[in-house]
């Protein structure tokens, strides 16, 4: 049974993508919400303080000494950051050794996508950086939360956004777990702050569709509409993984392409976008009377989802 505590949450990453719902989520739960940042003469920040936010300005949160003094009465402290390979090698350690000298109950660092603990060694560069990172947590003694939200809709549901033709990957028939990223905040506020979750996984599992499911109802939903389809092989992403270089040529793109074919290699052809572990606590079970802003059936309906209007 979900009891509502309030905490004291310092969030590093409130602007992002994830960060910006899931902050909004924790001030309107009622929480005590510090919000880190390098530059307070920002728009969102300013919105934030308007909500009730502390604006804790940090020029240099690369300062374990100083982060630490600014983390202190920190009950849960919140890495909402995109996960870049200096952001988890670098940054989070500091961050983790902060948080430690601070006496921080709960560390969540910045995963928010695949599920990394079920993922082997080797599958993912990306992955492989996550989980040294997190037998650090745990060498630490600190309390921990990780969130898998499986994929954001904007990046796994077909759409037009990000290729110029329909692109599918892999198994068409993995059973693909994607959220609207209000949900994702909203749903991340309740676990990073729920005492059944501590030292636990939560995988988010309200909405789940294959890629064969996706592409047939965008043929439903647009009869008339001349799609253009792509697909990259299991075969192809399995040796891509392995060969591709160290550019960023995807639009809109942040990881390297040798780690985004890691990612896609997890994501479809060894299907762990979400797991459901031991360890894994399942956000439906959880919070069974939430209901979802948005399905990914009625985001595939919606022209202005679909051709980004």
């Amino acid at each position: 049974m979900y009891t509502f505590r309030k905490q004291v949450v310092a969030v590093i990453g409130a602007t992002g993508q994830v960060g910006t719902p899931l902050t909004n989520n924790l001030l309107a739960l009622g929480h005590e919400v510090r919000v880190f940042t390098r530059d307070s003469k920002n728009e969102k920040i300013a919105t934030f303080e308007e909500q009730g936010a502390n604006v804790v300005e940090v020029k240099n949160m690369m300062n374990a000494d100083l982060m630490a003094q600014k983390l202190e009465g920190v009950d849960v402290l919140l890495c909402a950051v995109p996960g870049s390979k200096k952001i988890v090698t670098e940054a989070e350690p500091i961050w983790l050794d902060a948080a430690v000298k601070a006496g921080v109950k709960r560390f969540v660092p910045t995963e928010f996508g695949s599920h990394t603990r079920a993922i082997n060694w080797g599958d993912g560069v990306v992955f492989d950086h996550k989980k040294e990172l997190h037998q650090k947590i745990f060498d630490s003694g600190i309390g921990w939360t990780l969130i898998y939200t499986g994929g954001i809709f904007d990046y796994f549901l077909p759409n037009l956004r990000f290729f110029r033709s329909i692109v599918t990957f892999g198994n068409c028939e993995l059973p693909i777990h994607t959220h609207h990223i209000n949900d994702i905040g909203a749903l991340a506020a309740l676990a990073i702050t729920d005492d059944r979750t501590l030292n636990h996984c939560v995988q988010l599992d309200f909405n789940v569709l294959t890629q064969n499911e996706m592409v047939a109802q965008i043929k439903t939903n647009f009869p008339d509409h001349e799609f253009e389809y792509e697909h990259y092989s299991s075969e192809f992403i399995t040796d891509a993984r392995n060969t591709a270089g160290d550019v960023v040529s995807a639009k809109k793109g942040a990881e390297t392409d040798r780690e985004r074919w890691g990612i896609n290699y997890v994501n479809y052809v060894v299907g762990k976008l979400a797991a459901f572990t031991d360890e894994t606590l399942r956000a439906t079970k959880l919070y069974p009377d939430y209901q979802v802003t948005m399905t990914p059936q009625q985001a595939l309906a919606d022209a202005d989802f679909i051709f980004d209007k």
